[in-house]
Parts: C-alpha cells; sequence; structure tokens
C-alpha cells in the first residue's frame, strides 16, 4: 500500500482564509496502485495543481449558490490538474501519457471515466497534452492551462480589438493579466495595466505594457483619465477599480468580467456597489461575464497551436510563482489573494515538472 496524501477543505473562513486550517493535508488515506479498481477509466499520479482565486469562492457553505460547487467540509479539494497516467483501462488514454483536467487535489487518483463531469463540473473532459516543445509539465497548470485560456479567449472574442484602441487590463502581474498585457500588444493595442507593487510594475513594463502605475500609490480614476478613454476593459479585481474603468470608458466599450478579487474575501454585507453602471447606457457599451469552459470548442485547438509554440519560441513571457509540497497550499492561496505572488501560481508535487 502507498500513502495517498490529499488536501482537505477543513474550515469556512471569514474573511482571508487561514494558510494553516483553512486547508489542510491528510496523510491518513492509502492506495494499492497495482490492484485499486479503475471501472474503465484511469490511474493517474498529480505532479502540479492550479491554485486560482476562484477557489476562494468555493470556501462558502455549501447551501450558498455560486458560479461552480462549493468544497465540501472535510472533503478532498478538486480544481485544475497536471497528472501523468500510471494505469489505463481505456483505449482513450494510455499509460505513461500526461492528462490536464478537473481532478482531486491528491497524489493518486482514479478517474473512472475520461468525462470529467464525474468530478461535478460538466463541460470539462480531461485533455491528453501533446508536449511537442518539451515544455515543463507543470505549465499545463499554469500558462497553457486554464489561466492561460482565460486571457486568450477573453481577447480574441468578447473584446473584439481592432488595432489602436486602447485596453486597460488590472491585476496585470497575475495568472491571467500578464498574459493578457502580451496578447493585446501583439494585436497592435494600446495597454494601459496596473498592479498592486512596483516591482510588478517594472515586470509588467518589461512585457510591453505601454504605461503602468501602482494601483496601492496613485489615483487609478486620474491615471486612467489622463491615458483613456478605454475601448476596452479586461477586469480581474472589480470594487471601485471597475467603477473608476467605466467613468473612462470609450464609446461602444467593452468590459471582460473576469474576475473580482477585491471582493473575494468581503461578506455580502461588505462588497463594493458599483454606483456607475448607468454610463453603461451613455457610452454603448457592452459588459460581459467569461467563463473559460464556454470557449473551449471554438479555440482550445488554435491556443494550444499558438501559445505553447510562442511560448517556447521566446515570442511570449511566462510569470510563475511555484510553491513545491501540498503543506504549501495554505501558504500559497493566500499569497494569492493578498497579491504576494507574481504570475501563475502552481503547487508541484515534484521538483521537475
Amino acid at each position: 500500500m502507498t500513502t495517498n496524501p490529499r488536501i482537505i477543505f477543513n474550515e469556512i473562513p471569514h474573511g482571508l482564509p487561514n494558510p494553516k486550517t483553512s486547508l489542510i493535508v491528510d496523510n491518513t488515506l492509502s492506495i494499492d496502485l497495482d490492484n485499486v479498481p479503475l471501472q474503465g477509466g484511469i490511474l493517474v499520479k498529480a505532479l502540479a495543481f492550479s491554485l486560482d482565486p476562484y477557489m476562494r469562492n468555493r470556501m462558502r457553505p455549501v447551501d450558498i449558490q455560486g458560479d461552480i460547487d462549493a468544497f465540501s467540509l472535510g472533503e478532498t479539494i478538486n480544481g485544475f490538474s497536471v497528472a501523468v497516467v500510471l494505469r489505463s483501462e481505456t483505449p482513450l488514454i494510455q499509460a505513461g501519457q500526461h492528462v490536464y483536467g478537473f481532478m482531486h487535489y491528491q497524489r493518486y487518483s482514479v478517474i473512472p471515466s475520461v468525462d470529467a463531469a464525474v468530478l461535478g463540473l460538466k463541460g470539462l473532459s480531461l485533455q491528453v497534452l501533446d508536449n511537442k516543445y518539451n515544455l515543463p509539465w507543470r505549465y499545463y497548470a499554469g500558462i497553457l492551462g486554464m489561466s492561460g485560456q482565460t486571457a486568450y479567449y477573453g481577447l480574441k472574442d468578447i473584446s473584439n480589438p481592432k488595432p489602436g484602441e486602447t485596453l486597460y487590463i488590472s491585476a496585470a502581474c497575475g495568472a491571467v493579466g500578464h498574459l493578457v498585457v502580451q496578447l493585446a500588444k501583439a494585436q497592435g493595442l494600446k495597454v494601459i495595466a496596473s498592479c498592486g507593487s512596483d516591482q510588478k510594475v517594472s515586470l509588467v513594463k518589461s512585457l510591453g505594457a505601454d504605461h503602468v502605475f501602482n494601483y496601492k500609490t496613485a489615483d487609478t480614476a486620474a491615471e486612467l483619465n489622463a491615458h483613456g478613454p478605454i475601448d476596452i476593459y479586461f477586469d480581474l479585481v472589480g470594487g471601485p477599480t471597475l467603477e473608476a474603468a467605466i467613468d473612462n470608458l470609450a464609446s461602444n466599450a467593452r468590459i471582460i468580467i473576469c474576475g473580482m478579487i477585491s471582493q473575494y474575501n468581503s461578506g455580502a454585507n461588505e462588497a463594493y456597489g458599483v454606483r456607475n453602471l448607468w454610463l453603461l447606457n451613455r457610452y454603448r457599451a457592452r459588459m460581459q461575464g467569461l467563463v473559460v469552459i464556454d470557449w473551449a470548442d471554438k479555440y482550445l485547438d488554435e491556443f494550444h497551436d499558438t501559445v505553447p509554440r510562442d511560448l517556447a519560441a521566446g515570442k511570449l513571457k511566462y510569470l510563475e510563482h511555484v510553491y513545491h509540497g501540498m503543506d504549501k497550499v495554505g501558504e500559497a492561496l493566500v499569497d494569492l489573494l493578498v497579491g504576494n505572488n507574481i504570475g501563475k501560481s502552481v503547487l508541484v508535487l515534484e521538483d521537475d515538472t
């Protein structure tokens, strides 16, 4: 028998999660890797877990509705992962192949169906990875996974960008934002970007953004007024930043609602109420939510054909924050929520991943 460590949801946080107690590692389970029944599916060994802001929204009571199921107290959490296949009973996937998809955050998992709907999220299927550029496998839990696809799909379709337009991206040094900056510049856009430290400002400038400011020391509304108006706002933070962006829109602007990290630790009575939504009418603006799985059928193959190639060729830069070992999950999630991370946060289980 082999120990099968897992990350479990231990307590519902009020405000910021506790890095030591909200998510904990449980080492009490074991698994017989040679004989565990596969039920026509596969046995995988996890290599890397994606850590993302949406996870905070899942740390709520199960009776409170959200855009994705809540984590269950005392149970293994799940999310986007990269794993290697140890055994297989399906002709669709072979032992030794690497897969990406929505999986339990434990070292070993039996997935009885290649359709990830069995894990509670319809519309996601495991993807067999074709790593033809020999990139680190952890990249598929990062820039080549959900966060990179989010940036690509949102800029590709919802924003409908035209050369010469002005795009504003908040959280520009984060998992999604730093790729949006680069893709937007490649499409001939003027890019205004904001982030939360002078170090991050320097990094985002190095990615090609035209104007970058530290929202903690600068006046966001004044910066946008000086460098706008904004044709496209790729929103990752919500709250007062969204309000400032709306104040500085161009006619026929597009707003992509991708995340609202500034609000994730707020209770229902503490959330910031944006007060100028009526300006969407004045500016003939469109605001649309972005959920990555909605666009996979249309753009996933194109994404896999272009982003890994450009990354391998050095045309795209990848900012990542790597944490080693399951016991770092609490620290990593809190770092992400308070902005202490750089780029995409990934939890790796093997050093050479």
